[in-house]
């Protein structure tokens, strides 16, 4: 198993968290460490978020690689100013958040 988490890990996770978080692009686990550098915590998190993201249905799955593909293309400074929204967006309080999303 450890083999196919380091293999697709980064991509896996980043899809993942694409697909939770629809509306706000949101770009990845501290800088999506290699499988060696994160702590055993930050393994756990990973396998959990790999698994989660297996039992997708496929439709799903294809979303949150459309997702993540489109978000590879993205120029550097477009990637860092979403990370930047994204972190303002979560450092609002939780029913501001609620708001938020209710007016989308």
């Amino acid at each position: 198993m450890r083999t196919a988490l380091a293999g697709g890990l980064r991509r896996w996770l980043l899809a993942l968290l694409l697909a939770v978080a629809p509306a706000i692009v949101v770009v990845g686990v501290a800088g999506a460490q290699q499988w060696d550098d994160m702590s055993a915590k930050e393994r756990g998190e990973a396998r959990r978020n790999y698994e989660r993201f297996q039992k997708m249905p496929p439709e799903t799955r294809q979303k949150v690689e459309r997702n993540y593909d489109r978000w590879q293309k993205l120029p550097p400074n477009e990637k860092e100013r979403l990370r930047s929204n994204y972190q303002e967006y979560q450092d609002l309080p939780r029913n501001e958040r609620r708001r938020l999303q209710r007016d989308e």
